[in-house]
């Protein structure tokens, strides 16, 4: 008899993390995930990963406000695990009792560092040398639960969230492909986080998405690429929101006077005083314009001056 596994999530991951269980022998008996939202100027309502692909594949779909609001449907299902990924509530104490065996998260960074919803954005922010995948025991605080399995990943110089992502996107299809039956018995690993090591990654904020140019070049590349392709860094220029794709930086001992300042311009990029080192930005896109290469900029109009300031 196959083992009876619910599934919760809402993104693009967890629908990869889905799509692992459909490709293992399991059973998949219902789908929760995130009520469908309206989007865009037209306030269109467009489906989330997740219940897309439950819809192609004939699965139940819960879309709950509150979870206890389909209390008595997940106990009919008779789930031998409830697996989640990314579903972005947390799940209440009498839920979390329901199955058989367990209730398992997948969590997308080296738990106990960087708990909450935005650990792939926070591990470039802070420039950590590494990331990965955590499946680990759901319990009512957020990520808190006991270790089962992990999977290290190193970050590269030039990562991007969107590199990350699709890396440790990758990596939890494999982990759930590779473990799932071991978690169908009462034997598996449980290692405790260590409550010390603890850090949180909050949802990334409007202020967050802001460059600050009075702190120094490498952190404010480490924000450019943290923050692509969402929700991409920006700056105000003459009351311009630009947004910053693309940037690298070059030591700099010249005296910064202004933080913010162009100080050159030219097919390399727009090179910024920081307040240490240079910033060169070398894709950005302007209000209602399209991505642009800044050497492709210079061959048309564009509204930057050396000695101008970003701010």
């Amino acid at each position: 008899m196959k083992h009876r596994v619910i599934f919760l999530g809402t993104p693009k991951i967890a629908a990869r993390c889905l799509q692992a269980l459909l490709d293992t022998d399991v059973e998949v008996v219902g789908v929760i995930t995130k009520p469908d939202k309206p989007v865009g100027r037209k306030q269109d309502i467009v489906l989330n990963p997740v219940k897309i692909l439950a819809l192609k594949h004939h699965l139940p779909v819960f879309q709950p406000i509150k979870m206890n609001e389909i209390y008595e449907k997940i106990s009919s299902l008779k789930p031998d695990l409830m697996l989640s990924c990314a579903y972005g509530q947390l799940i209440p104490e009498s839920v979390l009792q329901i199955p058989k065996f367990h209730c398992v998260n997948i969590h997308t960074s080296l738990l106990p560092r960087w708990r909450g919803g935005a650990p792939i954005h926070w591990a470039i922010l802070k420039r950590d040398v590494e990331s990965g995948v955590t499946m680990m025991f759901m319990v009512k605080e957020l990520d808190a639960g006991d270790i089962i399995y992990q999977t290290k990943v190193k970050i590269e110089a030039s990562e991007t969230y969107r590199s990350l992502y699709d890396k440790l996107e990758s990596i939890s299809y494999q982990m759930i492909v590779e473990k799932i039956h071991n978690l169908f018995n009462e034997n598996v690993p449980r290692i405790k986080q260590d409550v010390k090591q603890v850090t949180i990654a909050k949802n990334i904020s409007r202020d967050d998405e802001k460059i600050h140019w009075d702190t120094n070049a490498v952190d404010i590349e480490a924000k450019v690429r943290g923050l692509f392709d969402q929700p991409i860094a920006y700056t105000m220029y003459e009351n311009l929101n630009v947004k910053i794709i693309e940037a690298h930086t070059v030591a700099s001992e010249n005296d910064v006077n202004h933080c913010g300042e162009i100080i050159d311009i030219n097919k390399e990029g727009i090179f910024v005083n920081t307040a240490k080192g240079t910033l060169i930005i070398t894709k950005l896109q302007l209000p209602s314009r399209k991505p642009t290469v800044v050497k492709d900029m210079l061959n048309g109009n564009h509204p930057f001056k050396i000695n101008s300031i970003f701010s």
